[in-house]
């Protein structure tokens, strides 16, 4: 323990290794060690070592701040000094002082990891099926837990309680820290519970206008039959049915949730337009690459050298290639789409930091008019109305009969579209 302590002291104080040579080493030794200058590890240096000793050079060690007290004692012995090495602390200033910046630097960071580490950066989630990823978000708001919270402020026992309370599907939950990212598990009950209601039975209601072509009932009792014109929320089939006795008098009622396939005749109308003007994007080949910084919400890009140079040069140029130079450049208006890959920074794989980083990648582009001609608009508008015969088809919808109308004017093209079908009628059981 004494050497190690000594070791630090010799260090803090900063200690020079010499070699000493002259007539009178040793008398300079003992004034040395009258006056209280520590010297320690002398040694007989290997040249001439037990030929002379008045001749000889002697190795030893003694602190920095000592050996400028000795040029008195050195010139009355008439000793030679040469300093073989220097270790210390005291010596390490000077190349401090040197890099001054870039030791503050590392302070901050350092002091900065520190800062960053009491906080959350990232949350996780893991264990939802039924519950999504958002409810839990949602959930973690109105609780006040967020990004950028400290993680003093947050009590995972009580937090558990309040989301097992929130969700009653969660049969167990665990929150707490791995580095700077907070992390949710949990375990959902896989078993539906039946709940249990009151029986009142649903009747059919129609959604929709039209004629009744075919009615098959299962459950319930049918209202109407084939060839009946309907309205929307009139009652097709009505989930209670009527008990007679021998006399054919109604003596109760049994209610079911009403059942039946209802087929429907209607008519379906839409009404499509295009513009005869439009827009169209051109891409240039003025393309860049960038990257980009995030430090606690503030943005810092840089842009490749060679990618500022060629966007300074050709800006004017592309515009003269493209457009002509005839052309007026008020009316010129270059865009740019921008392409980013973004990232967080990580440090061993759990201390998420508030650092993202990433690349930006933009492509210059330009819009352009142009104008339809008539086929092209009837042609866009024939196959929108394809799309959605498809639709109906693909739902089993049956056309009956197809009624198209065009018009147009200067402005663009207007189809107006009536299809008479015989569908499913998308019925919904109502409560009674």
């Amino acid at each position: 323990m004494g050497i190690l302590q000594n070791n630090w002291i010799r260090w803090l104080k900063g200690s020079v290794c010499i070699e000493l040579q002259g007539d009178c080493v040793e008398r300079f030794f003992n004034i040395c060690r009258m006056n209280n200058i520590c010297i320690w590890n002398i040694s007989y240096c290997d040249e001439g070592a037990g030929t002379d000793i008045e001749k000889a050079r002697f190795r030893c060690e003694m602190y920095a701040p000592q050996l400028i007290s000795t040029s008195d004692i050195l010139r009355k012995t008439n000793t030679k000094i040469h300093i073989e090495k220097k270790y210390g602390l005291p010596f390490y200033i000077p190349f401090v002082k040197k890099r001054i910046i870039f030791f503050i630097g590392i302070i901050l960071c350092i002091a900065f990891l520190r800062c960053s580490t009491e906080y959350v950066w990232a949350i996780e989630y893991s264990g939802n099926c039924n519950i999504t990823s958002e409810q839990l978000s949602d959930f973690l708001s109105e609780r006040n837990i967020h990004y950028g919270i400290k993680k003093d402020k947050i009590n995972c026992e009580e937090e558990e309680k309040q989301l097992r309370t929130k969700f009653a599907n969660v049969t167990w939950t665990s929150i707490y820290f791995e580095g700077t990212k907070l992390v949710v598990e949990l375990k959902e009950n896989d078993i539906k519970e039946i709940v249990k209601s009151d029986f009142s039975g649903k009747d059919i209601l129609a959604t929709e206008d039209g004629v009744i072509i075919s009615i098959i009932t299962r459950n319930g009792v049918p209202k109407v039959k084939a060839g009946d014109k309907v309205e929307k929320g009139q009652v097709l089939v009505e989930g209670k049915v009527p008990v007679y006795d021998e006399e054919q008098n109604v003596v109760d009622y049994q209610i079911y949730d009403a059942d039946a396939d209802i087929y429907i005749q209607t008519i379906l109308s839409y009404d499509l337009n295009i513009n005869r003007k439009y827009n169209f994007f051109t891409y240039t080949d003025n393309n860049s690459r960038g990257y980009f910084i995030e430090l606690l919400g503030y943005h810092f890009e840089t842009m490749e050298v060679k990618d500022v140079l060629k966007k300074i040069g050709e800006k004017i140029s592309i515009i003269d290639e493209v457009f002509g130079k005839d052309n007026d450049k008020k009316d010129t208006k270059m865009l740019e789409e921008s392409i980013l890959e973004k990232k967080q920074l990580v440090l061993l794989e759990d201390i998420y930091l508030p650092v993202y980083y990433g690349t930006i990648n933009r492509k210059q582009y330009y819009v352009k008019h142009s104008y339809h001609t008539q086929a092209e608009m009837q042609g866009k508008l024939t196959d929108e109305l394809e799309k959605i015969i498809l639709c109906l088809s693909e739902k089993g919808v049956q056309i009956v009969e197809k009624n198209v109308k065009i018009e147009h004017d200067g402005n663009g093209m207007t189809m107006h579209i009536e299809l008479m079908v015989n569908k499913l009628i998308g019925i919904e059981p109502v409560e009674m």
